[in-house]
């Protein structure tokens, strides 16, 4: 909090100079306090703060220049300094300039001059002390900042820069402070591996100052590594100049992961990790699609588990859901790359064959799905043993829409049940 009488230190041997300040002064609502010699004066200083000194350039033992120049060594946010003299003579009003004085004003003294030179001095130090204050509180909160911020200078340099970005790009603030931004700040865009993105295109076009925010960016760190980024930058104007630029930057590392995951879940059974039934209905008109295009058949297997209910009422769900992810990793084993297998809920599953383009191949590949799933299950104490029944459409053949597709393989599956179990039936053989 500052004073509202600012204080003032008058520093002169003479006393009734003293005596005339100090009346003058205080008359003008000031707080003042008075010292005889250079070494009283900085004694003073030590205890107390200023607002204002007031010194005389000539003294006995310590004169003005040399008392103003310790002063301003020995205290860390010194005071102005308005010299007195009586002389004409340059050297120690330059001498006084030199030692870190603000002004200076001749004796005799003229009160009116004095009085609006000590409160423009006044005025500009606790301006300045303000300007620093608030600076600092500004620094301070950038500084705790969780996003990357950066300041650029006039010259495109970069003049701040807060911790947070110091260790996402894992510099060190001497090696950043100075340096041009495009030295710093490599973006690419997703999908490449050129980092010549510039991140401040409005520095160069004087025309168009408008921000510019980049969504999902890559920024190289020091060491050659990269990381996402959302990225903004936005110029400082100075009237109609441009006057540099702040930058902000969020590595969004996280946020992606947590997408990643959520888009994972929202396309994949929580049980067995393989594609769940959303992911399927997004998967088979792609598929059917890419059937048409290459003039090809696509064939849709109806996969039902039989003699699973069993399981589960005699040894529990627990024992139930390791004997599907069982089943799953099973039939995973067997298909191809370009081969799609979901769970669609509860004991069924779907394949799509894009690997097998004739009938007979696609029968193997049922009678192998029967073959594995028939094979003993062993679960902690358990032996469980299931069949299969598996229903099979083709497209074009029996429908070219996604929805009758799996539809027709339902309908053959339940045929396959129907027909003993543990067999394929085809639905095209249902009408036959």
């Amino acid at each position: 909090m500052q004073r509202l009488n600012p204080a003032v230190l008058i520093v002169d041997d003479d006393e009734v100079i003293r005596l005339l300040l100090r009346q003058f002064l205080e008359g003008e609502g000031y707080s003042v306090v008075d010292a005889v010699d250079g070494y009283q004066a900085l004694d003073r200083v030590q205890q107390e703060t200023f607002d204002l000194v007031i010194l005389d350039i000539a003294m006995p033992g310590m004169d003005g220049p040399k008392v103003c120049e310790q002063l301003c060594k020995s205290v860390k946010n010194p005071p102005p300094v308005l010299m007195i003299t009586a002389f004409d003579g340059e050297e120690s009003v330059d001498r006084s300039f030199q030692a870190g004085a603000i002004d200076y004003i001749r004796k005799p003294i003229r009160w009116a001059v004095l009085k609006n030179r000590i409160r423009y001095i006044i005025g500009s130090h606790r301006s300045k002390i303000e300007l620093e204050s608030l600076t600092k509180n500004y620094e301070q909160i950038l500084d705790a900042a969780p996003n990357g911020i950066c300041g650029l200078d006039e010259q495109n340099n970069v003049s701040y820069i807060n911790p947070a970005a110091l260790k996402m790009l894992k510099y060190e603030r001497a090696e950043v402070i100075g340096q041009p931004y495009k030295k710093i700040f490599k973006l690419s865009k997703p999908g490449t591996e050129l980092f010549d993105l510039d991140c401040c295109p409005f520095l160069k076009e004087k025309e168009q100052v408008a921000s510019i925010h980049y969504d999902e960016m890559r920024l190289l760190r020091k060491d050659g590594s990269s990381f996402p980024i959302d990225f903004r930058g936005t110029p400082i104007l100075k009237g109609d100049q441009l006057n540099g630029a702040v930058l902000v930057f969020q590595d969004i590392t996280e946020r992606q992961r947590a997408a990643e995951i959520i888009r994972f879940m929202a396309n994949h059974d929580s049980l067995t990790n393989l594609p769940n039934r959303n992911y399927f209905h997004k998967r088979l008109p792609q598929a059917i699609a890419l059937a048409k295009r290459f003039d090809r058949r696509l064939f849709l297997l109806f996969i039902d588990l039989d003699r699973f209910k069993p399981i589960n009422d005699t040894y529990g769900h627990d024992v139930g859901d390791k004997v599907l992810v069982e089943v799953g990793t099973r039939l995973s084993s067997m298909l191809r790359s370009s081969d799609s297998m979901c769970r669609i809920g509860g004991d069924e599953f779907v394949i799509l064959l894009e690997s097998v383009d004739s009938i007979a191949g696609t029968e193997l590949v049922a009678q192998k799905i029967i073959y594995l799933v028939n094979k003993p299950i062993h679960v902690k104490d358990h032996i469980c043993t299931i069949g299969a029944s598996v229903g099979i459409s083709i497209c074009p053949d029996d429908s070219s829409e996604a929805e009758e597709m799996l539809r027709h393989a339902d309908i053959a599956m339940y045929k396959a049940k129907e027909k003993g179990r543990n067999c394929w039936v085809w639905y095209k053989d249902i009408n036959g």
